[in-house]
C-alpha cells in the first residue's frame, strides 16, 4: 500500500440555514504523503479553513479533516454561492465486505 494520504471531498451548496448536498469525490489517492502541503493545496482550492471534522472515539473525538469555504459561480449563470467542500483524511482506500443473510427454509 502506498505510503500517500488518502481523501474524500464533499461538496455542499449554503444557501442561508440550508445545505444541499453537490455530491462527493470518493475515496481517492492524494500525491503526497505530507499533511501540512496537502492542507495548502486544499485551501489555494477551496478557500478559507472554517473548522475540522471530527469523528467520535470512545474516550474522545478525533480530528480527520477539514471544512473550506469558497464563493462558487454558478455554470449557466454569473449569479454565485457558498460552497463548503468537507475533506477527510484516510490512510488506504475503503475496505468493503460482503456478509449474506440467509434465509432459512425449515428442517433437513
Amino acid at each position: 500500500m502506498s505510503d500517500k494520504l488518502w481523501a474524500r471531498e464533499e461538496y455542499v451548496q449554503c444557501e442561508g440555514d440550508t445545505r444541499y448536498s453537490l455530491g462527493d469525490s470518493g475515496v481517492y489517492e492524494t500525491w503526497t504523503d505530507d499533511t501540512g502541503k496537502l492542507y495548502r493545496s486544499l485551501q489555494h482550492e477551496y478557500g478559507r479553513c472554517i473548522g475540522k471534522m471530527y469523528i467520535d472515539r470512545k474516550d474522545s473525538a478525533i480530528a480527520i479533516g477539514w471544512v473550506f469555504l469558497k464563493r462558487m459561480q454558478y455554470s449557466d449563470c454569473k449569479e454565485t454561492y457558498l460552497q463548503e467542500t468537507w475533506v477527510s483524511l484516510h490512510n488506504g482506500p475503503p475496505v468493503k465486505t460482503v456478509e449474506y443473510n440467509y434465509h432459512s427454509i425449515g428442517g433437513l
